[in-house]
Protein backbone atom coordinates (compact mmCIF):
# COMPACT_ATOMS: atom_id res chain seq x y z
CA UNK A 1 0.00 0.00 0.00
CA UNK A 2 2.93 2.24 -0.19
CA UNK A 3 3.10 4.90 -2.85
CA UNK A 4 6.45 6.20 -4.01
CA UNK A 5 6.88 9.68 -5.43
CA UNK A 6 10.01 10.01 -7.51
CA UNK A 7 11.52 13.24 -8.76
CA UNK A 8 13.53 13.65 -11.97
CA UNK A 9 15.18 17.02 -12.42
CA UNK A 10 15.33 18.45 -15.91
CA UNK A 11 19.09 18.07 -16.34
CA UNK A 12 18.93 14.35 -15.56
CA UNK A 13 15.80 13.49 -17.50
CA UNK A 14 16.11 11.88 -20.91
CA UNK A 15 14.46 14.89 -22.18
CA UNK A 16 14.60 15.49 -25.90
CA UNK A 17 11.30 14.91 -27.68
CA UNK A 18 11.95 13.17 -30.98
CA UNK A 19 9.69 13.85 -33.91
CA UNK A 20 9.82 13.10 -37.58
CA UNK A 21 9.86 9.98 -39.73
CA UNK A 22 11.89 6.79 -39.53
CA UNK A 23 14.92 8.71 -38.27
CA UNK A 24 15.35 12.07 -36.62
CA UNK A 25 17.89 14.21 -34.83
CA UNK A 26 17.67 15.38 -31.22
CA UNK A 27 20.50 17.43 -29.74
CA UNK A 28 22.72 16.27 -32.60
CA UNK A 29 22.05 12.56 -31.95
CA UNK A 30 20.72 10.35 -34.74
CA UNK A 31 17.66 8.37 -33.69
CA UNK A 32 16.18 5.52 -35.73
CA UNK A 33 12.63 4.35 -35.13
CA UNK A 34 12.81 0.97 -33.38
CA UNK A 35 10.92 -2.05 -34.72
CA UNK A 36 11.36 -4.07 -31.51
CA UNK A 37 8.18 -5.37 -29.91
CA UNK A 38 7.44 -4.20 -26.36
CA UNK A 39 5.65 -6.30 -23.73
CA UNK A 40 4.24 -5.36 -20.32
CA UNK A 41 3.49 -8.31 -18.02
CA UNK A 42 3.53 -10.65 -21.01
CA UNK A 43 1.12 -8.55 -23.08
CA UNK A 44 2.33 -6.73 -26.17
CA UNK A 45 1.73 -2.97 -26.09
CA UNK A 46 1.97 -0.36 -28.80
CA UNK A 47 4.62 2.13 -27.83
CA UNK A 48 6.72 4.41 -30.02
CA UNK A 49 10.41 3.68 -29.50
CA UNK A 50 13.65 4.94 -31.01
CA UNK A 51 17.06 3.35 -31.21
CA UNK A 52 19.91 5.59 -30.09
CA UNK A 53 23.48 4.31 -29.84
CA UNK A 54 22.32 0.71 -29.50
CA UNK A 55 19.63 1.41 -26.89
CA UNK A 56 15.84 1.65 -27.14
CA UNK A 57 14.26 4.85 -25.82
CA UNK A 58 10.57 5.45 -25.20
CA UNK A 59 8.71 8.40 -23.76
CA UNK A 60 8.25 8.26 -20.01
CA UNK A 61 4.60 9.27 -20.39
CA UNK A 62 4.01 6.30 -22.70
CA UNK A 63 5.52 3.97 -20.09
CA UNK A 64 3.25 5.51 -17.46
CA UNK A 65 0.19 4.88 -19.62
CA UNK A 66 1.18 1.27 -20.33
CA UNK A 67 2.35 0.28 -16.85
CA UNK A 68 -0.08 2.40 -14.84
CA UNK A 69 1.68 5.20 -12.99
CA UNK A 70 1.33 8.96 -13.21
CA UNK A 71 3.91 11.27 -14.79
CA UNK A 72 3.58 15.03 -14.82
CA UNK A 73 5.57 18.24 -14.99
CA UNK A 74 5.79 20.07 -11.66
CA UNK A 75 6.15 23.73 -12.60
CA UNK A 76 6.63 24.83 -8.99
CA UNK A 77 9.73 22.70 -8.42
CA UNK A 78 10.87 22.63 -12.06
CA UNK A 79 11.02 18.85 -12.34
CA UNK A 80 9.24 15.76 -13.59
CA UNK A 81 7.23 13.93 -10.92
CA UNK A 82 6.49 10.20 -11.00
CA UNK A 83 3.76 8.79 -8.74
CA UNK A 84 4.04 5.01 -8.77
CA UNK A 85 0.85 4.47 -6.78
CA UNK A 86 -1.42 6.71 -8.90
CA UNK A 87 -3.01 5.95 -12.29
CA UNK A 88 -1.74 7.89 -15.31
CA UNK A 89 -3.37 11.26 -15.95
CA UNK A 90 -0.41 13.32 -17.16
CA UNK A 91 -1.52 16.07 -14.79
CA UNK A 92 -0.40 17.18 -11.34
CA UNK A 93 -2.84 16.26 -8.55
CA UNK A 94 -5.13 19.12 -7.67
CA UNK A 95 -4.86 20.62 -4.22
CA UNK A 96 -8.57 19.91 -3.88
CA UNK A 97 -7.74 16.20 -4.24
CA UNK A 98 -6.83 16.11 -0.55
CA UNK A 99 -10.11 16.36 1.36
CA UNK A 100 -10.24 17.17 5.03
CA UNK A 101 -11.42 13.60 5.57
CA UNK A 102 -7.85 12.44 4.83
CA UNK A 103 -6.94 13.66 8.31
CA UNK A 104 -8.46 11.86 11.30
CA UNK A 105 -10.91 14.15 13.05
CA UNK A 106 -9.94 12.49 16.30
CA UNK A 107 -6.20 11.85 16.49
CA UNK A 108 -6.54 10.10 19.85
CA UNK A 109 -9.02 7.67 18.30
CA UNK A 110 -6.58 7.00 15.46
CA UNK A 111 -3.83 6.25 17.98
CA UNK A 112 -6.05 3.80 19.82
CA UNK A 113 -6.97 2.17 16.51
CA UNK A 114 -3.27 1.69 15.75
CA UNK A 115 -2.78 0.06 19.16
CA UNK A 116 -5.79 -2.21 18.57
CA UNK A 117 -4.62 -3.24 15.09
CA UNK A 118 -1.13 -3.94 16.40
CA UNK A 119 -2.55 -6.14 19.15
CA UNK A 120 -4.72 -7.92 16.58
CA UNK A 121 -1.54 -8.82 14.68
CA UNK A 122 0.03 -10.10 17.88
CA UNK A 123 -3.07 -12.19 18.61
CA UNK A 124 -2.81 -13.78 15.16
CA UNK A 125 0.69 -14.93 16.13
CA UNK A 126 -0.33 -16.10 19.59
CA UNK A 127 1.47 -13.22 21.34
CA UNK A 128 0.16 -11.32 24.35
CA UNK A 129 -1.32 -7.87 23.78
CA UNK A 130 0.64 -4.69 24.44
CA UNK A 131 -0.52 -2.19 27.04
CA UNK A 132 -0.82 1.46 26.02
CA UNK A 133 1.54 3.25 28.42
CA UNK A 134 0.95 6.95 29.16
CA UNK A 135 4.65 7.83 29.33
CA UNK A 136 5.36 5.91 26.14
CA UNK A 137 2.44 7.64 24.41
CA UNK A 138 3.92 11.00 25.41
CA UNK A 139 7.36 9.98 24.16
CA UNK A 140 6.01 8.75 20.82
CA UNK A 141 4.15 12.03 20.35
CA UNK A 142 7.37 13.97 21.04
CA UNK A 143 9.12 11.93 18.34
CA UNK A 144 6.30 12.58 15.84
CA UNK A 145 6.18 16.29 16.70
CA UNK A 146 9.93 16.81 16.30
CA UNK A 147 10.00 15.04 12.94
CA UNK A 148 7.02 17.05 11.67
CA UNK A 149 8.53 20.33 12.89
CA UNK A 150 11.95 19.76 11.31
CA UNK A 151 11.26 17.36 8.42
CA UNK A 152 13.79 14.94 9.95
CA UNK A 153 12.35 11.56 8.98
CA UNK A 154 14.80 9.28 10.75
CA UNK A 155 15.41 7.10 13.80
CA UNK A 156 18.03 9.72 14.65
CA UNK A 157 16.57 12.75 16.38
CA UNK A 158 16.89 16.24 14.79
CA UNK A 159 19.79 17.12 17.12
CA UNK A 160 21.70 13.93 16.24
CA UNK A 161 20.83 11.84 19.30
CA UNK A 162 19.44 8.29 19.14
CA UNK A 163 15.66 7.90 19.12
CA UNK A 164 15.58 6.23 22.54
CA UNK A 165 16.91 9.39 24.21
CA UNK A 166 13.34 10.68 24.08
CA UNK A 167 12.93 8.61 27.28
CA UNK A 168 15.21 7.76 30.21
CA UNK A 169 15.23 4.06 29.24
CA UNK A 170 17.20 2.40 26.44
CA UNK A 171 14.99 -0.69 26.33
CA UNK A 172 12.77 0.90 23.71
CA UNK A 173 12.12 -0.04 20.08
CA UNK A 174 10.75 2.27 17.38
CA UNK A 175 8.76 2.09 14.15
CA UNK A 176 8.30 5.23 12.05
CA UNK A 177 6.38 6.00 8.87
CA UNK A 178 5.59 9.01 6.70
CA UNK A 179 2.28 8.93 4.80
CA UNK A 180 1.11 11.71 2.41
CA UNK A 181 -2.48 12.85 2.92
CA UNK A 182 -2.92 12.69 -0.85
CA UNK A 183 -2.14 8.98 -0.79
CA UNK A 184 -4.77 8.34 1.89
CA UNK A 185 -7.31 10.26 -0.17
CA UNK A 186 -6.46 8.36 -3.36
CA UNK A 187 -6.54 4.97 -1.63
CA UNK A 188 -9.68 5.86 0.35
CA UNK A 189 -8.25 4.20 3.46
CA UNK A 190 -7.94 5.34 7.06
CA UNK A 191 -4.58 6.33 8.49
CA UNK A 192 -4.46 3.56 11.12
CA UNK A 193 -5.35 0.84 8.61
CA UNK A 194 -2.77 2.03 6.07
CA UNK A 195 -0.09 2.47 8.70
CA UNK A 196 -0.30 -0.93 10.39
CA UNK A 197 -0.68 -2.69 7.04
CA UNK A 198 2.46 -0.99 5.69
CA UNK A 199 4.46 -1.84 8.79
CA UNK A 200 3.26 -5.45 8.64
CA UNK A 201 4.74 -5.78 5.12
CA UNK A 202 8.20 -4.75 6.33
CA UNK A 203 10.17 -7.48 8.12
CA UNK A 204 11.87 -5.15 10.59
CA UNK A 205 8.71 -3.25 11.49
CA UNK A 206 6.69 -6.45 11.78
CA UNK A 207 9.36 -7.90 14.06
CA UNK A 208 8.91 -4.96 16.43
CA UNK A 209 5.13 -5.28 16.45
CA UNK A 210 5.27 -9.02 17.20
CA UNK A 211 8.28 -9.08 19.54
CA UNK A 212 7.32 -11.15 22.59
CA UNK A 213 9.76 -9.23 24.80
CA UNK A 214 7.77 -6.01 24.43
CA UNK A 215 5.00 -5.34 26.94
CA UNK A 216 3.96 -1.72 26.32
CA UNK A 217 3.29 0.54 23.34
CA UNK A 218 3.04 4.25 22.61
CA UNK A 219 1.81 5.95 19.42
CA UNK A 220 2.46 9.46 18.10
CA UNK A 221 0.92 11.23 15.08
CA UNK A 222 1.79 14.69 13.76
CA UNK A 223 1.05 16.62 10.55
CA UNK A 224 3.93 18.03 8.53
CA UNK A 225 5.36 18.04 5.00
CA UNK A 226 7.65 15.52 3.32
CA UNK A 227 10.74 16.06 1.15
CA UNK A 228 8.51 16.63 -1.90
CA UNK A 229 6.52 19.34 -0.13
CA UNK A 230 3.44 17.12 0.22
CA UNK A 231 1.40 17.38 3.39
CA UNK A 232 1.82 14.17 5.35
CA UNK A 233 1.51 12.36 8.66
CA UNK A 234 4.61 11.53 10.68
CA UNK A 235 3.77 8.33 12.54
CA UNK A 236 5.63 6.72 15.43
CA UNK A 237 5.29 3.52 17.43
CA UNK A 238 7.45 3.04 20.54
CA UNK A 239 7.74 -0.30 22.33
CA UNK A 240 9.00 -0.93 25.88
CA UNK A 241 10.47 -4.24 27.00
CA UNK A 242 8.83 -6.17 29.81
CA UNK A 243 10.24 -5.40 33.25
CA UNK A 244 11.28 -1.83 32.42
CA UNK A 245 9.60 1.51 33.02
CA UNK A 246 9.89 5.15 31.96
CA UNK A 247 9.98 7.95 34.50
CA UNK A 248 10.93 10.89 32.26
CA UNK A 249 10.15 12.05 28.71
CA UNK A 250 12.31 14.55 26.83
CA UNK A 251 11.00 17.65 25.05
CA UNK A 252 11.05 17.79 21.21
CA UNK A 253 14.55 18.16 19.80
CA UNK A 254 15.50 20.79 17.23
CA UNK A 255 18.20 20.92 14.60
Amino acid sequence: MKKQILTMFTGLFIGAIITGGASAYAAGILAERSSHRIFVDGQEVQMEAYGIAGHNYVKLRDIGKAVGFNVFWDADSGCVQIETGAPYTGEAPSAEAVPSAAAPSDVDAAKQDIVARTNALRAEHGIAALTADDQLMRAAQVRADEMAATGTYSHTRPDGRKYYTVTDCRQVGENIHQIPLLYLAQQKTALAETLVYSWSKSAGHMENMTDESYAAIGVGLARGTDANGLECWYCVQLFLRSGYSISAVDKPATK
